[in-house]
């Protein structure tokens, strides 16, 4: 018998370890998964929509999925034929791009994946050698998305203006943090 790594197709005991594999996989591109269908919908109401029904049909056929192979490229096919049909499906008043520019975006996101997951490690570093005032800034502007700078400023007892001013050098500084880093990395 050849050995494969394919995921396990038969017995319970392989079949479960086989969705324990699938699922270290999916939880490591989740968020680029995400992330690419932003780029292909614009909209992340659209996006979290298609995101459910790609999640829906990964999980569906993950035996099929290869663990030598490419997670976010088999992944990226299925959820370009999601946004396909969403798009097909969706009310024809929606302006929607070219399907020969959606086909550019695509690629270029898959080409790209690597450089923005490095990106995003570099990030996550450098927001965890903020001071501890900072990160709680970063916190409290970021981590829901539908707060504002002034709804914030109140949850910290500041006056709006000099959290723009705080923002404005944190920023700045993580921006100077991850150009460096992806420069040691060779980006």
């Amino acid at each position: 018998m050849i050995a494969t790594n394919r995921l396990p197709l038969d017995t319970t005991d392989d079949d479960e370890s086989g969705r324990a594999a699938f699922a270290r996989v999916f939880a490591q591109h989740d968020r680029w998964l995400y992330a690419y269908l932003m780029t292909l919908l614009g909209k992340p109401a659209h996006a979290e929509e298609v995101f459910q029904e790609v999640c829906v049909v990964l999980w569906r056929e993950y035996r099929k999925f290869d663990l030598e192979t490419n997670f976010m490229k088999w992944a990226s096919v299925v959820a370009l034929n999601q946004v396909r049909k969403f798009r097909r499906n969706l009310r024809r008043n929606e302006a929607w791009l070219s399907e020969g520019l959606l086909e550019v975006l695509a690629e270029e996101a898959i080409d790209n994946a690597g450089v923005l997951e490095t990106r995003r490690h570099a990030l996550h570093d450098c927001v965890s050698r903020l001071a501890a005032d900072d990160r709680e800034v970063v916190r409290a502007c970021y981590g829901d998305s539908r707060t504002t700078i002034k709804e914030a400023a109140e949850r910290l007892g500041r006056p709006a203006n000099s959290l723009y001013k705080a923002m404005a050098r944190i920023r700045r500084a993580l921006h100077d943090c991850i150009t460096r880093r992806l420069r040691a990395e060779g980006y």
